[in-house]
C-alpha cells in the first residue's frame, strides 16, 4: 500500500502592508519549519481595500511574487485573518448540547448580537468542556462577514496556492505558543499583540481560550508609543491588571503564569520594562521554541525578530 507523503503548508498573514509566509511540514509526528519570508502588499489589508477594483488580483500577485521568490514547494495555504475583521464570542451552553441542536443554538446566539442577519456571516464554533465544578460548558463562536471570506477565496483563485483553511490571528498565536510550552489547566497565560493602531490582549486558561479584547492607542500616538518603550510598557501593565481585576482572576499581573508579547516592530526594551515592573514570567514570544527549523533559514532580520512570525507560523501548524 502506497504511503501518501506529507505535504508542505504555508501559513500566511498580512499586517497592514507586511506580508509574511511560514512554510511547515509535519513528518513523523513533528513539525518542521522549511522556510520563512516577508514582503509587502500593494495596499493595507483592510476591509476598505476589498471594495477596490482588481484588488483581489493585486493581492494574489503579491502573494505569488513572494511565494516564487522563496522557492517554496508548498501548494496549500492557511490564511490568518486579523481579529479586527471577525467577531469572537464565548457563550455558556448546556454541556449536553451537540450536533444540530448545538448548531441551532449557536446560530440563535449570533442572531442576538450580530448587526446583520446570521445568514450574512460564516459561523464557526468550538465546544469547550465544562470546567471542574461548573454545570455549564462554553462554545467559542467566531463569525465573519461572507463578503470577506469570498474576497479571500477570490484572491487565492489567482495564486499558485490552494486555500485549505481560514484562521484568526489570535487563535494562530495561541496554537503556536501553547505548542511551545507545557500548559495545563492550572496555568493562565496572557498574550499581548502590539500593533500600530492598538494592542490586542487575550487570555488562555490552560490551552483553552478565555477572552480577548483590544484597546486603541490615544489618537495619533500609535507610532510614538512604539518608540516610547516605558510608556508602552505601563499601558500594557495597566490593562493586564484591569483584565485580572474585572474578571476576578486574581489581584495583579503576577497571577498570570506567563505573559507572551509579540507584534510588528516590537522593541525588546518593552519586555525588559515589563519585567522590571512584575515578578512573573514575561517573554518576547518565540514561535520556534519547540519547532525544528531548516538550517538554510539565515535572514538576519527574521532571526532577530522571531516574534513577528508568531501568527504565520501558528497558521502553518493549524493542521488540515
Amino acid at each position: 500500500m502506497a504511503i501518501t507523503p506529507p505535504e508542505n503548508i504555508v501559513g500566511i498573514s498580512i499586517r497592514d502592508t507586511t506580508l509574511r509566509m511560514s512554510e511547515a511540514i509535519r513528518s513523523g509526528g513533528e513539525w518542521k519549519i522549511m522556510s520563512l519570508s516577508q514582503g509587502t502588499v500593494s495596499m493595507p489589508w483592510r476591509t476598505a481595500a476589498m471594495k477596490e477594483k482588481n484588488m483581489a488580483r493585486r493581492f494574489a500577485d503579491d502573494i505569488n511574487r513572494l511565494h516564487e521568490k522563496n522557492g517554496s514547494k508548498a501548494k496549500m495555504a492557511v490564511f490568518s485573518l486579523d481579529a479586527g475583521m471577525v467577531f469572537i464570542k464565548k457563550i455558556p451552553i448546556d454541556p449536553n448540547l451537540n450536533g444540530n441542536r448545538l448548531r441551532e443554538h449557536v446560530n440563535w446566539e449570533v442572531e442576538q448580537f450580530a448587526i446583520s442577519p446570521a445568514d450574512e456571516y460564516v459561523i464557526a464554533y468550538e465546544h469547550q468542556q465544562p470546567a471542574k465544578g461548573l454545570g455549564f460548558a462554553n462554545a467559542i463562536v467566531v463569525f465573519v462577514r461572507k463578503n470577506i471570506t469570498e474576497f479571500l477565496k477570490n484572491v487565492f483563485l489567482d495564486t499558485h496556492l490552494e486555500l485549505k483553511a481560514i484562521d484568526v490571528d489570535i487563535f494562530a498565536a495561541h496554537r503556536v505558543l501553547a505548542f511551545g510550552q507545557n500548559l495545563d489547566q492550572n496555568t493562565r497565560t496572557a498574550t499581548v499583540d502590539v500593533r500600530k493602531e492598538n494592542i490586542q490582549f487575550s487570555i488562555l486558561e490552560g490551552a483553552d481560550f478565555f477572552l480577548s479584547q483590544e484597546i486603541d492607542y490615544p489618537v495619533e500616538e500609535g507610532e510614538l508609543l512604539l518608540r516610547e518603550e516605558d510608556h508602552l510598557a505601563r499601558i500594557i501593565s495597566k490593562e493586564l491588571r484591569r483584565i485580572i481585576l474585572d474578571n476576578k482572576l486574581g489581584k495583579g499581573v503576577e497571577d498570570f503564569s506567563s505573559v507572551q508579547v509579540y507584534g510588528d516592530g516590537l522593541s525588546p526594551a518593552v519586555v525588559e520594562a515589563l519585567r522590571t515592573m512584575h515578578n512573573t514570567r514575561i517573554d518576547l514570544a518565540n514561535p520556534f521554541r519547540r519547532l525544528k527549523i531548516n538550517g538554510q533559514i539565515a535572514d538576519p532580520e527574521i532571526q532577530s525578530h522571531p516574534e513577528a512570525f508568531v501568527v504565520s507560523v501558528g497558521a502553518a501548524i493549524k493542521g488540515i
